[in-house]
Formats: structure tokens, sequence, C-alpha cells
């Protein structure tokens, strides 16, 4: 078991998993109803992270949670029309990744009303098991962040690497 903030800071030395059965790197909306739950921007390593709540995609059975590494990072862009809130859970609706000769990217749209572009020069995505997080997914109706964190995947949660997909070597 690794924490996920391991696995976004590189921990786990490439330990083999098994491939991943509808890539998202290469896939166009293989991310089809995922809750996006938190994004992480490293200007020191020069990484952005994406941690993705899995219980509700459409595309996968195995995983409640998934990591987004973005490696060599270009670009991150958030767009959202503002709203007064507590909390507001995103969905990814689409997914578009794309690649030329020296830079990956990725197009989020998501419900209600978001927007997410993240570039670099590589990518990695990994389904994982997160420990101690419910098959449910909380109310978000009406509480505090403090309120439903017990059932969500966090970056300190310890998880399991179910699959993994990569952009290196294409």
């Amino acid at each position: 078991m690794i924490s996920i903030e391991g696995l976004f800071r590189g921990d786990q030395n490439g330990t083999p998993t098994d491939p991943i059965d509808w890539d998202p790197l290469r896939e166009t909306d293989a991310l089809q109803e995922v809750g996006l739950l938190d994004c992480r921007v490293c200007p020191l390593t020069g990484r952005a992270g994406l941690l993705l709540d899995m219980r509700t995609a459409l595309q996968y059975r195995t995983g409640n949670a998934a990591l987004l590494v973005v490696r060599g990072l270009a670009s991150f862009t958030w767009s959202e029309e503002p709203l007064e809130r507590d909390l507001l859970s995103f969905v990814i609706m689409s997914s578009l990744p794309s690649e030329d000769r020296k830079t990956w990217r990725m197009e989020l749209d998501l419900v209600p009303d978001g927007r997410l572009s993240i570039a670099g020069m590589a990518a990695e995505f990994h389904l994982l098991d997160a420990a101690g997080v419910p098959d449910a997914i909380p109310d978000y109706t009406e509480r505090i962040l403090s309120e439903v964190q017990e059932g969500l995947p966090r970056w300190d949660s310890e998880c399991r690497v179910l699959q993994s997909a990569t952009t290196r070597g294409t």
C-alpha cells in the first residue's frame, strides 16, 4: 500500500501493475461521470495531479479512486461560473486527451459549469482501491468539507494500484 500523495510524488518506483482496459490518456470520454475531488500543482517538480472519485464512473467497474499525474507541466487552467457555495461536486462530462510530438493535453468539461485544461510532457493514470472509502458517495447538500471528507478518497489515503497507463514510450 502507498498513499495517494506518495504516488503523486513518484514514490512507487515503477512497480508494475495491470494495464488499464479503457485508457483515459488516449480514449475520448473515458472519464465520463467521474468526480473531480482535488487538484494539486507543484511548481518545484513541474507536476500536477488530479484526484478523482471513480465510484460513479461509466467506464470502470473496479476502483473507488484514481490519480492522473502530469509531469513536465506546461499549463494548468481552471475556469468555472462563480457560484456562492460551501461545497459543490464537479463531475466530468467530457474528457478529450490529445498529444503532439512534445506535449500531452487533457481538456475536461465538468458539470455544473467547469472546465479544466492541463498539459505537459507526459502523463500517468492510476486506478486505485483507496482504503476506508465507503461504496456510496457522500451527500454534499448543506454540509461542509470536514463533514464529507471521511466518505472521500484523500491525498493521505492509503491505496492499492489496480491498473495504470502512461504516455511514456508512445
